[in-house]
């Protein structure tokens, strides 16, 4: 560690500047979420604030001791001067000083400044089916403190507090085909749930326990072909990963205020440990490739309600209907919103590596929207 760079805990004197800290290294709104515990530390790299860690502890599994790694964050000036890596370092030490039996953090699938400073100290990204089988029901004990519960985009990352650092597997587990089936299914079911929430009950008949999967997967299948076959093209090796908790999310918007927030889950580099900013050129075409198809989609359909074949009793018609409104409430999410907390959706690759590129999706997306509904 550098002799500029000395960490200590946060005292109350330094609440003010610790949240100032976040804001600058998260932005206004994010930043406005970080709370602090009794066991926040701060780095100051010659004499000044330069990151903070947040550090919480928490009962499961019985008599079990978790701790997690709450927040990091570092000010954009000190970057890349040893701060984070110090900061992470502090932290699994003092949650080992505590006694926990295991340690556990949240990271956003496209940070890799975060997951790589995580992956060096023995953490893995867990699946969905590894943390089932690992924790069961006591995952309701780890959520809230992780904040692994409602987030779109976020994967849980663990490991052993009594073993030392040790070379880990080298590529994510989970995901492929399974996953996104499944996802298929579990978002067409809160399809249906939104049309009940929204007075459609009593369109709800037998025939749309296939043919809103089939909506969905068409939706869905678009995107990530599209993607697929970009990435395949480019030497780029892929994999699906499910946002399970952008499914939980999705379920409280349509259940509580019946609105509606498709979680599609995303395509990633299949190794642990990579570097965003390397690779952004090709997943920026990758994203750009597969927000494109959904935009097309979203014309074509365009163009067959002009011709009036959503009107009608026929399949044709009735599909095309269902299709509309999750594709359009995608589109948001997926191209006009690509900030926090949307950041793991296509349109922030795009803006990430050429603004231009985006602003062609943006205004494509409003001129549809503009066409559709106040043409």
């Amino acid at each position: 560690m550098s002799d500029r760079i000395h960490l200590r805990p946060v005292e109350p004197r330094d609440k003010p500047a610790v949240k100032r800290l976040a804001r600058r290294a998260f932005g206004p709104l994010q930043g406005s979420l970080v709370t602090l515990t009794s066991h926040t530390f701060l780095c100051e790299l010659s004499g000044a604030p330069a990151g903070a860690v947040v550090l919480e502890t928490f009962r499961y599994k019985g008599d079990h001791l978790g701790g997690v790694i709450k927040w990091l964050f570092t000010d954009p000036a000190a970057q890349g001067q040893g701060v984070a890596a110090a900061l992470v370092a502090e932290g699994v030490a003092r949650l080992r000083q505590m006694g926990c039996h295991e340690l556990f953090t949240t990271v956003e699938g496209f940070n890799t400044p975060s997951s790589n400073r995580f992956a060096d100290l023995g953490f893995v990204p867990l699946s969905p089916a590894q943390q089932l089988r690992r924790y069961g029901l006591s995952l309701l004990k780890i959520g809230p403190p992780t904040f692994h519960t409602i987030d779109a985009g976020h994967f849980l990352w663990s490991r052993s507090a009594a073993e030392p650092p040790r070379e880990q597997q080298r590529t994510l587990p989970g995901g492929g085909a399974l996953p996104w089936l499944l996802n298929v299914l579990l978002v067409a079911a809160l399809v249906a749930l939104h049309r009940v929430r929204v007075g459609a009950a009593g369109e709800l008949h037998p025939h749309l326990l296939w043919q809103l999967p089939a909506v969905i997967g068409l939706i869905f299948g678009v995107r990530s072909g599209a993607m697929k076959l970009t990435a395949r093209a480019l030497g780029l090796t892929l994999r699906y990963r499910i946002w399970e908790t952008g499914l939980v999310l999705s379920l409280v918007i349509t259940a509580l205020f019946g609105g509606l927030f498709p979680t599609p889950g995303s395509h990633y580099p299949v190794e642990i440990r990579w570097n965003y900013r390397t690779k952004l050129p090709r997943l920026a075409a990758v994203a750009f490739s597969g927000a494109l198809a959904l935009l097309a989609l979203a014309w074509l359909l365009l163009v067959f309600e002009t011709r009036g074949l959503a009107e009608g009793p026929g399949l044709p018609a009735r599909l095309l209907t269902l299709a509309v409104m999750p594709l359009h409430t995608l589109l948001v999410f997926e191209i006009l919103l690509p900030w926090f907390p949307f950041a793991s959706f296509n349109g922030r690759r795009v803006l990430d590596h050429h603004r231009l590129l985006w602003a062609a999706l943006a205004i494509g997306t409003a001129a549809l929207f503009w066409v559709r509904y106040a043409g």
